[in-house]
């Protein structure tokens, strides 16, 4: 009788039922031993069993929905006739290709390779043949969609080859990146199979395998003004800081007496620009690409950061298979436990990789700082768990705080007029 009362009862968390966490409970997986084999499935989150209270009624319990559970998982499940997609394995490229693909599936992964890039050399079938890397044909493996096939030999009874197993394909596709055929290391599929079940649309980087293609124009600010304009002016201004670099530019007030010197202030700004004595970075001033006379030299770029994902957002308008266009956002993946804290200088080489993207004109301050001029995220991995890191190339020098538009009359805090909640008088310049 004790049993079965313990195991009618439900102990109550400390803090009352409604804030109990119910996903570390044990679920009830009996019912599935009832399941024909034919009707075997995974079944869905429900409801949760008690805590644990050492009886052995409930190791019985326990005991029976594991071996349940083995069983649901334990059942073949097969592919239909009708959405039946066969992939073969290609040693060589350790890629897969679908002779005929079918499916909503195959509308954002793999290519057509041309007549001079395609292994297979240029057949009838060519232009069928959808050709997948290593991520996609293991994602598609594991999500019940394709079947892919080892190689035919000739002591194959079969035409298609013998199936490859999960675990046979992750021996084959998950690589240590040393090559160009391993290059997928479990950290990259990792972030890439959560970004696909997540919705996004994900390809590889041009800095997939390398550091990439040279910078372009695309990098850097726009020129502004005439080709021959710019170049005058950018060629003084080297001279001018070259000259001058250790000239002091403060005024002659300043260089003798007080930065802020006793007299009449009708605000706050004009205080805080006299205090602005340390020049700031400017992302927005056009960076010269001639190595030999650039003031900002390319940074070298190091082989643990590079962007290796470009992603597009669900049902992105600007995505197109033949034609991506430029990605939503750019992702590095890095592993943790082998890459240590990344310093200032590899953040600034790793983002000078990055299109010149500046915020709004008409965006709030804060969010021109948080969105910055250049942005990467970075995917840090940490044995399994994935972490988003966003970072940003921003300019803290152009937005002035302190010149902030004034509200009308009885406006919030910070700023002038009226008897609003900032008090009398308008303490707008704080």
């Amino acid at each position: 009788m004790a049993d079965v009362d313990e195991d009618a009862f439900t102990p109550s968390a400390p803090g009352g039922g409604e804030d109990q966490d119910l996903g570390d409970e044990v679920q009830d997986f009996r019912f599935l031993a009832s399941i024909s084999r034919e009707d075997a499935s995974i079944p869905k989150r429900g409801d949760k069993d008690f805590e644990p209270h050492g009886t052995a009624l409930q190791s019985n319990i326990l005991t029976a929905s594991r071996q349940a559970m083995h069983n649901a998982l334990s059942y073949q499940r097969m592919h239909q006739p009708k959405n039946h997609v066969v992939a073969h394995y290609h040693p060589e490229t350790n890629m897969a290709y679908v002779p005929n693909p079918k499916g909503i599936h195959f509308t954002k992964v793999g290519s057509v390779l041309s007549a001079k890039h395609d292994p297979l050399g240029d057949d009838e079938r060519r232009g069928q043949r959808l050709w997948l890397l290593p991520e996609e044909t293991l994602l598609l493996l594991e999500r019940g969609v394709l079947d892919v096939r080892w190689p035919v030999d000739l002591d194959d009874e079969g035409d298609e080859g013998l199936p490859m197993s999960l675990q046979g394909a992750y021996a084959m596709f998950i690589g240590d990146g040393e090559t160009d055929t391993s290059s997928l290391t479990l950290e990259r599929y990792l972030v890439y199979s959560n970004l696909k079940r997540t919705g996004y649309t994900v390809q590889r980087a041009a800095s997939w395998n390398s550091n990439g293609p040279p910078l372009g124009p695309e990098c850097f600010a726009p020129r502004s003004g005439r080709t021959w304009d710019v170049g005058l002016l950018e060629t003084a201004r080297w001279w001018y800081l070259l000259l001058s670099a250790k000239e002091e530019t403060a005024p002659a007030e300043q260089r003798v007496g007080p930065l802020v010197p006793n007299r009449l202030y009708r605000g706050y700004p004009e205080i805080y620009r006299r205090l602005a004595l340390i020049n700031y970075y400017n992302p927005t001033r056009q960076h010269i690409q001639d190595p030999e006379f650039s003031l900002y030299p390319q940074l070298p770029r190091t082989e643990d950061l590079r962007v290796t994902y470009n992603i597009w957002k669900p049902n992105s308008p600007t995505f197109k298979k033949s034609a991506p266009g430029p990605p939503d956002f750019r992702i590095a993946v890095v592993n943790a436990r082998e890459v240590d804290i990344p310093s200032l200088e590899q953040l600034d080489a790793l983002l000078e990789t990055t299109p010149y993207d500046p915020p709004k004109d008409t965006a709030q301050l804060y969010q021109k700082l948080k969105y910055g001029y250049k942005n990467v995220i970075l995917a840090i991995v940490d044995q399994g768990i994935v972490s988003y890191l966003r970072f940003g190339d921003a300019a803290f020098g152009l937005e002035h705080l302190y010149e902030r538009q004034r509200g009308g009359p009885g406006g919030k805090r910070g700023r002038g007029g009226g008897r609003g909640r900032g008090g009398r008088g308008g303490r707008g310049g704080r």
